[in-house]
């Protein structure tokens, strides 16, 4: 079985994507989730880096990126961009002189309460993981989350999406 790692930009303790990024746990096998509110990040700068090097759960994050078969992140999207909080991590990660996702089949996953469904900020994720060698195979997009999401069975419940879901999982 394939060791897919699988976590949110999101640091909302009631965030959609993280929603949605546990449903997809729950279709695909072999799927572990990542909590990165679990982690301690500080704001990266260079000072920061030179005093006190990469953070140890940046490191942990990465060892786990390079030994898994695949990756699903989920971002959020604030003002067209992904939240400071995910992009701080990606620029840790940037930092380690590791390509962590070299070759690697990714699905870049965003969600949001309106039809656009969060897909510029998803956009912004792909293109920066594309520094790390990531396989973008798959960019699925959930719009209109409270109408293609029910939040009591936690599942999406249009069909279309569940398709395209399926299909993407299937490329990892």
């Amino acid at each position: 079985m394939k060791k897919i790692i699988a976590f949110s930009g999101s640091n909302s303790s009631v965030s959609i994507n993280t929603q949605v990024l546990n449903y997809v746990a729950t279709v695909a096998e072999g799927v572990e989730t990542i909590q990165l509110t679990d982690c301690d990040i500080p704001m990266y700068s260079m000072d920061m880096e030179q005093s006190t090097g990469i953070p140890a759960d940046i490191i942990t994050l990465q060892e786990k990126m390079v030994a898994a078969d695949a990756v699903i992140m989920t971002t959020p999207e604030h003002n067209g961009l992904m939240p400071a909080f995910f992009k701080n991590i990606l620029d840790w990660l940037s930092r380690t002189g590791v390509k962590y996702l070299e070759n690697k089949p990714v699905i870049v996953m965003s969600v949001s309460p309106g039809g656009g469904g969060g897909k510029n900020a998803g956009d912004y994720v792909e293109k920066i993981i594309g520094y790390a060698g990531a396989n973008v195979v798959g960019r699925f997009v959930v719009p209109s989350f409270n109408d293609n999401f029910d939040v009591n069975t936690r599942q999406i419940v249009n069909q279309e999406l569940n398709d395209e879901l399926n299909g993407y999982l299937a490329k990892l």
